[in-house]
């Protein structure tokens, strides 16, 4: 009796133990929304000492790291999977000089935009659609933004339009 309870006991703890393995190596758990910039400092070696700049929704989460001097940066995009999957995953990163230098946007088709800058144009908002948002021209920043938001207008502190460098990324 005793040794029937302990093999059923053990057939349950083996079929758990087989499908949160089936689980994992599916690859259907993601980042959650608390962990995303934890993972992204670990995933890319980004120091604890950088800044960052981020934007979520339920569809992307971006982020812009930076050091203290705003002379380096790296970035990281998340995305949300489509069908049975939970949380956020990695989907690119590393550094761009339009970033750097300008405001880049990484377009992702079913997904939505991702606008990203160390903010050497002195952005102070950005008009999408009917919507306007307000950026502080002395830090860098990221937006995330609806795939159907409308054009999209950058303009400085000084109310000139600020170019968009874009890429499409078919996600």
């Amino acid at each position: 009796m005793k040794l029937e309870k302990f093999s059923i006991a053990a057939g349950i703890v083996l079929i758990l133990l087989l499908a949160v393995l089936i689980v994992w190596q599916a690859d259907i758990v993601g980042v959650s929304k608390g962990g995303l910039e934890k993972d992204a400092r670990k995933r890319q070696n980004i120091e604890n000492g950088w800044e960052v700049a981020q934007a979520v929704n339920e569809d992307i989460c971006a982020m812009l790291f930076y050091d203290t001097d705003k002379a380096d940066c790296t970035y990281s995009i998340y995305l949300t999977r489509e069908g049975m999957s939970y949380g956020y995953f990695f989907g690119q990163g590393g550094s761009d000089a339009y970033m750097t230098e300008g405001v880049k946007g990484v377009i992702f088709e079913n997904k939505g935009i991702a606008l990203l800058s160390m903010n050497h144009d002195r952005v102070s908002r950005i008009e999408a659609g009917n919507s306007e948002i307000p950026v502080d021209p002395e830090k860098p920043f990221v937006v995330v933004l609806p795939i159907d938001c409308g054009e999209i207008t950058i303009y400085d502190a000084q109310e000139n339009i600020v170019t968009l460098y874009d890429s499409y990324t078919g996600i």
